[in-house]
């Protein structure tokens, strides 16, 4: 019995020695991009015409496939209020044509004015053939409201490799 408890206790310790002795930290990470994108409602296709507005600024890593991003949009209803649906992305497309809806991430707010943190990733994230057109920079995102279920602004995105 002696002889199982030293040899437990020796694991253990060899355990917690393995576990904190050791080299420096790696990176595991792929590439990295940052993405932004200023957004409006008369970058739809067809234009809105109002103030509606908005930002995207995110972070992309390559290896790990998730894009992070925080939304910030003001003045999306100004008399008749409304309510966010959902964050849609859309490519490949120039700036005057529509593109193929590649993600869609239900989303409810009442708030015409706010800002969010969100992310893609697993599942929701970009297959290998929408990776090359996102990061080639042409994919575009919208806000979609009850009201304006193709968007009430769109922006396009600008990927930047770091």
């Amino acid at each position: 019995m002696k002889s199982i408890i030293t040899a437990i206790t020796l694991i253990a310790t060899l355990s917690i020695i393995a576990c904190t002795k050791g080299g420096t930290l790696e990176r595991i990470s792929g590439d990295q991009y940052t993405v932004t994108s200023t957004a409006s409602a008369r970058q739809l296709v067809p234009a809105i015409d109002t103030t509606f507005s908005g930002t995207f600024t995110g972070f992309y890593d390559e290896q790990s496939n998730i894009l992070t991003f925080t939304l910030t949009w003001k003045d999306l209803w100004q008399t008749s209020k409304d309510t966010i649906i959902s964050i849609n992305f859309y490519g490949p497309a120039s700036a005057t044509e529509n593109g193929i809806q590649v993600r869609s991430l239900p989303f409810v707010s009442t708030n015409n004015e706010a800002k969010v943190n969100l992310g893609l990733a697993g599942l929701n994230s970009f297959g290998m053939n929408e990776k090359k057109d996102f990061l080639a920079g042409s994919y575009y995102f919208t806000i979609n409201t009850k009201k304006y279920p193709n968007g009430i602004i769109r922006g396009p995105l600008a990927v930047v490799k770091q």
